[in-house]
């Protein structure tokens, strides 16, 4: 892999965790060898699979037709866009919860918002034309409807510390106020997958099919850092997470259909290097999800080093959550904020934190 640029993937962590430090035993660094729990769309094999390399015994694989993207809803759900709609799973079983039909079209993204109103984009969704957006209320009843005439493919859309929306598109990265309009359009060339505003203030983006990199762009839309997966002999890279050890987690996706045998999951630590690989026969990951004891007993942020340790607070803003967690790594008591970014802790005991747009 070529890494260009001079700062390290720690620039890249957009979960901002800010730790209260109470008096404990010392903390013991792990030497096993890297496992994690994850969850991940699989396009080879139309499945949603979850996988705990620490104990298969918990693994589990369900049938869910085209997926591109997914997004964890509390401790227990993952959400799904799936044709002519959404739906929700059960984290530690993988049965249905939840499936919301009607769409039509080609959905891509999906996104549940704090208020419990419900994004999808697509092609042709609620009888439109074109690149798509729907709005659900909580109710999942259809509210907004807008079409983006003059973008393609909107893969991925999520929101911004800043009140706004980052849209992934076929060449371009796009900003959208709160009513939807344009404010920025960034040209990137390739199918872009994915877009996500960094801590820094600049945008990481994928290249999706028919390349292998990813693309940091400062505020200008200039490419400030790139990484290219030229240590991989195939694939694309889709969906990716960004962990709060620094470390990103890739898809790279093989292509459609069963016919594969490759990586399809990669993480890189923080000076570029690959410390993980993960692959199975017949997949072809367009999306992951690592979960390391969230879906469990353990927040997965306390779980980069083993053994007793600190009694802190921390704000996760993939999950718009900040939680106490134990010295045993465990979850004491968490809240649901938004995408939080910033988080102290005052002298009469008390928490004070920003929340993200509602």
């Amino acid at each position: 892999m070529q890494l260009i640029g001079h700062q390290t993937f720690w620039h890249w962590m957009f979960t901002v965790v800010t730790m209260t430090l109470l008096p404990s035993v010392p903390c013991r660094a792990a030497a096993a060898p890297t496992r994690h729990e994850f969850i991940a769309v699989d396009d080879g094999t139309h499945t949603l699979v979850h996988v705990d390399e620490g104990d298969p015994s918990r693994n589990w694989t369900v049938a869910t037709g085209y997926v591109m993207d997914m997004q964890l809803v509390g401790r227990d759900r993952v959400l799904l866009s799936v044709d002519d709609g959404f739906r929700e799973y059960e984290l530690g079983s993988g049965k249905l919860l939840k499936w919301v039909k009607g769409s039509g079209g080609n959905s891509y993204s999906v996104y549940r918002t704090t208020d419990e109103r419900t994004f999808l984009t697509g092609d042709d969704l609620g009888g439109q034309k074109g690149a798509s957006l729907l709005v659900y209320d909580r109710a999942d009843n259809i509210i907004e409807r807008k079409v983006f005439a003059d973008l393609k493919m909107l893969r991925h859309l999520r929101p911004t510390p800043e009140g706004t929306y980052l849209l992934a598109a076929v060449g371009q990265v796009v900003e959208l106020d709160a009513r939807w309009n344009i404010i920025r359009q960034f040209k990137v060339g390739g199918n872009l997958f994915k877009a996500v505003r960094l801590g820094n203030g600049n945008i990481l983006c994928s290249s999706g099919p028919g390349a292998r990199f990813l693309k940091e762009l400062d505020p200008q839309g200039k490419v400030v850092r790139e990484v290219r997966g030229d240590q991989l002999t195939e694939g694309s890279f889709t969906g990716f997470q960004l962990r709060p050890d620094g470390h990103v987690v890739v898809a790279n996706w093989l292509g459609h259909g069963p016919d594969h045998d490759g990586t399809g999951l990669v993480e890189y630590d923080r000076e570029g290097q690959i410390v993980w690989r993960y692959g199975r026969p017949h997949a072809s990951f367009v999306e992951v999800i690592v979960l390391d004891r969230l879906s469990g007993r353990t927040l997965q942020t306390a779980s980069v080093q083993e053994g007793k340790g600190h009694r802190f607070a921390c704000t996760d803003y993939t999950t718009g959550k900040v939680f106490i967690v134990n010295a045993d790594g465990k979850v004491e008591w968490e809240y649901v904020t938004g995408q939080c970014n910033d988080l102290w802790a005052l002298p009469n005991g008390n928490l004070l934190f920003n929340t993200g747009q509602r």
